[in-house]
């Protein structure tokens, strides 16, 4: 039975990439990895970090269970869980645990934000729609200063 290790921050985006890599003909045995989304640094005033923890679980599971629905009827397993840390260490972690999985990236990629790099030596790709946005507004800036 193949392993693989998908990380993901948004059940429908993870959905459409796991569904060109799993067959029904093929049981895979998926660890879902919810990224939550960050929280910032002044939330520690309003929530204690227990909460906060709670809150990512929970947040991690709806979105696990969604996807764990979807593909349940064609034989496959999935075990859930929650990225605490960086990403980097909760994959040496997981390949650890499950030797031999293949690891998946299906984060949805957000706009003008860097993808936080899943393994070490794996570099950070920056997103084209930041780099499209970037270069816009510099030649919005030169064509209003030569005017």
């Amino acid at each position: 039975m193949e392993t693989l290790i998908v990380y993901l921050n948004d059940s429908e985006y993870a959905r459409h990439q796991l569904a060109t890599l799993i067959t029904a003909e093929q049981p895979t045995r998926c660890v879902l990895v919810g990224c939550p989304p960050k929280l910032n640094r002044h939330i520690s005033k309003w929530i204690s970090g227990s909460a906060r923890k709670k809150w990512q679980t929970q947040w991690a599971d709806d979105r696990c269970s969604e996807i764990t629905k979807s593909f349940i009827t064609e034989g496959h397993q999935f075990v859930h869980r929650v990225a605490f840390g960086t990403l980097t260490n909760v994959t040496k972690q997981l390949q650890g645990e499950f030797f031999g999985a293949r690891v998946l990236d299906a984060r949805r990629p957000q706009l003008a934000q860097v993808p936080e790099p899943l393994s070490k030596g794996q570099q950070a790709q920056p997103d084209l729609a930041s780099r499209a946005m970037g270069v816009a507004a510099t030649t919005a800036i030169l064509v209003l200063t030569a005017d």
